[in-house]
């Protein structure tokens, strides 16, 4: 029996979730045990920053190139293609060669495989209505808390195989989400008018998407500076094994990806985004600078599971309004500018918090990133425009 152009998409619609979930976790199985096993390469926290910027560095070159590219040729499903071999080949590079230096450029590779995600994003929100955008976009970030989640068993591995293991098994479930997205349909409008060039960057002056984008930018520089950045540092430092790490990380992902889910569907229809933004990043600001005060290795857990429980409520609001207003012509691009935007902040971030780190003491990295999760909550309450959020 053939399917009927209903089920056809649901079917697509949980092809695609599937994937995209298995994309996530080889991208960051091997993250509870990458900072520290930079340092045990190389000793020196600098370089530790470094490697973790690479990330966000070749994501603020590619990702908003990619969205005008994606708009101009009006296809998604290729760039996400890519984005599965790219995962891939990063991941097997990492393994393959135990030197901090080329664990930067292996781990910059796999920068340019996130950048995908605009085509991701913009794929997956066509299978919705243009007044579901912040419910498409709440599910599907869905997907990156449960990678992130399942990816944390990246620590329980290399503790049983190496350090190196975490990368050999985010290269094969890279190729397993591969298979996965290969047969899904890609939603395409007939009545498409391919955007100019000009109109598509001229999508970067739109005020609501600079101010998002900026806020977004902020938490970012905070988040990996501390949570994908020096937190497993700190956590190392204090008596931690690469299976705590790997247990540490679960907790903060799974309690983000609940949030995540609530985000769009529940607390900001009721709350309304601003206040949303608000409390998240103010609450987790708390979190942030409690966290170097802390010597108790459960106490650590319980602390950051609770931060990455508020903090996971703002990220999809955000990202909903992107693009919430932006016509289907410009909409990766849109996205494309939205996360290179944001992607200052996972560069310098963990570029500024090693110099920092090295210079003043790693207790620097949390208590600045604390003063930035205020700047970002104070953006969100006062800059961000009175308007409906739509669930």
């Amino acid at each position: 029996m053939f399917l009927n152009k209903k089920n056809s998409v649901a079917f697509d619609k949980n092809l695609f979730l599937i994937g995209t979930t298995l994309f996530w976790i080889g991208l960051y199985i091997y993250v509870p045990v990458l900072s520290p096993y930079t340092e045990h390469l190389s000793n020196r926290l600098e370089l530790v920053g470094l490697v973790v910027a690479s990330y966000g560095f070749t994501q603020l070159i590619f990702r908003f190139p990619i969205g005008i590219w994606s708009d101009r040729i009006g296809k998604r499903k290729p760039f996400v293609l890519w984005g599965f071999i790219l995962v891939s080949i990063s991941c097997i590079g990492m393994a393959l060669f135990p030197n901090a230096w080329l664990l930067l450029v292996f781990r910059a590779l796999s920068g340019v495989a996130a950048s995908m995600w605009v085509a991701f994003t913009v794929l997956y929100s066509g299978y919705f209505r243009n007044d579901q955008t912040t419910r498409a976009m709440s599910i599907i970030t869905l997907c990156t808390g449960f990678g992130q989640t399942f990816g944390s068993i990246g620590g329980k591995i290399a503790d049983m195989y190496g350090w190196t293991a975490p990368f050999y098994f985010g290269a094969v479930l890279a190729i397993l989400g591969l298979l996965f997205i290969l047969p899904v349909a890609e939603v395409s409008d007939k009545n498409r008018k391919p955007a100019s060039i000009k109109s598509l960057l001229l999508v970067s002056s739109q005020r609501l998407l600079l101010i998002v984008s900026i806020i977004t930018a902020l938490s970012q520089f905070a988040i990996f500076s501390t949570t994908f950045g020096f937190l497993t540092i700190y956590a190392d430092r204090i008596g931690a094994s690469k299976s705590y790490m790997g247990l540490l990380m679960f907790a903060i992902n799974i309690f983000q990806m609940l949030s995540m889910l609530m985000a769009g569907t529940i607390v900001a229809p009721r709350i309304g985004y601003k206040a949303t933004i608000g409390v998240s990043y103010i609450s987790v600001a708390l979190t942030t600078v409690a966290t170097p005060f802390i010597k108790d290795l459960w106490v650590l857990l319980i602390v950051q599971a609770l931060g990455a429980l508020l903090r996971g409520l703002a990220y999809p609001i955000l990202m909903g309004l992107a693009i919430q207003d932006v016509s289907k012509e410009e909409k990766a691009a849109a996205m494309g500018f939205f996360q290179a935007v944001y992607a200052i902040g996972m560069f310098l971030g963990p570029f500024i918090s090693g110099f920092m780190g090295r210079s003043f003491g790693l207790d620097s990295v949390f208590f600045i990133s604390s003063v930035i999760y205020v700047i970002a909550a104070v953006m969100g309450i006062i800059m961000l425009p009175k308007m409906k959020i739509l669930a």
